[in-house]
């Protein structure tokens, strides 16, 4: 009879997806030793050679790929098995995990968990705020559930859905242009001093990208990992910043700047939701993606 365990499958998983030990012994939290001598007795007692290491990590043979589909397939059913099994008068429980950027979060965060306690009361939520880069490579680890991404770049370990797309502004201070344009042309974005994060921030691609098909490049005087901070020095006349325009009505000084219309062409930020492409979607994920598309469409 078989002594495979559980647990020695979901460690090669985690292995197996991340292509490294070292790599899977962190995001599972296990010593790198142990984690070793539970895969080489698996291994063992399937009688089948799974990983090949190199320099660099670690490849499947033609075993280890059919173990993994199995693999996938089992975890699913019994992620499907605990879902049903906490159900009590028809209502989800279980954990869910969901990243946001920082300015959705500002935005929706709120809202999100009041809706989250109304409709599911008896499961549990994380709200982590990050980059879209940093969301998007958790949910390729499996440490999130769910990611809200501006603008990813698209993997195959993600599954992701359009659900809003909005101009971003130029965001200045009132006074800052003498004839107060209503809007202006991406080029005339080339003059203007900005405040913007540092790269791979999905806006500054996004600003850097769209002038430079048009031969030009912003001028970036001030280079700040933090929203807050960057409307503050907005509100103080540093320079402008290129934001979405609901920035605005979340700090308290929003009344004494304005923002002005990006055009020929407008930057267009596009958020998507994304989830694992690899495991199957619980019924917990599915009400909790339709509950964050809702939220959003309450404010944008």
């Amino acid at each position: 009879m078989s002594t495979v365990e559980l647990k020695q499958l979901k460690y090669f998983m985690h292995v197996a997806e991340l292509g490294s030990y070292t790599r899977a012994a962190e995001v599972i939290d296990v010593a790198q030793p142990v984690l070793s001598r539970q895969i080489r007795q698996l291994e063992i007692e399937l009688r089948q050679n799974l990983l090949i290491r190199h320099g660099r990590g670690v490849v499947l043979t033609d075993s280890g790929r059919t173990l993994l589909k199995h693999v996938n397939i089992i975890m699913d059913q019994i992620d499907e098995a605990y879902e049903d099994l906490s159900l009590s008068d028809g209502k989800l429980a279980g954990h869910i995990t969901i990243g946001l950027p920082p300015t959705v979060a500002k935005l929706i965060a709120i809202d999100l968990v009041r809706a989250f306690k109304k409709r599911l009361p008896l499961a549990h939520l994380t709200i982590e705020e990050g980059l879209t880069v940093h969301i998007e490579e958790n949910l390729g680890l499996g440490r999130m559930d769910i990611g809200l991404l501006n603008n990813p770049t698209f993997s195959p370990n993600i599954d992701t859905k359009l659900i809003i797309e909005e101009e971003l502004y130029l965001i200045a201070k009132k006074g800052y242009f003498p004839h107060q344009p209503k809007s202006m042309d991406l080029k005339e974005l080339a003059a203007i001093p900005l405040i913007m994060p540092t790269l791979p921030n999905p806006f500054r691609v996004l600003v850097q990208a769209q002038m430079a098909e048009i031969g030009l490049k912003p001028q970036i005087d001030w280079e700040i990992n933090s929203v807050g901070t960057i409307v503050k020095l907005v509100n103080e006349g540093v320079g402008c910043a290129v934001l979405s325009k609901y920035c605005l009505g979340l700090v308290k000084d929003g009344d004494n700047m304005e923002a002005i219309r990006i055009a020929n062409p407008a930057l267009v930020n596009r958020l998507y939701v994304g989830y694992s492409a690899k495991r199957a979607t619980t019924r917990l994920q599915k009400e909790m993606l339709q509950l964050v598309e809702e939220v959003c469409q309450q404010y944008f």
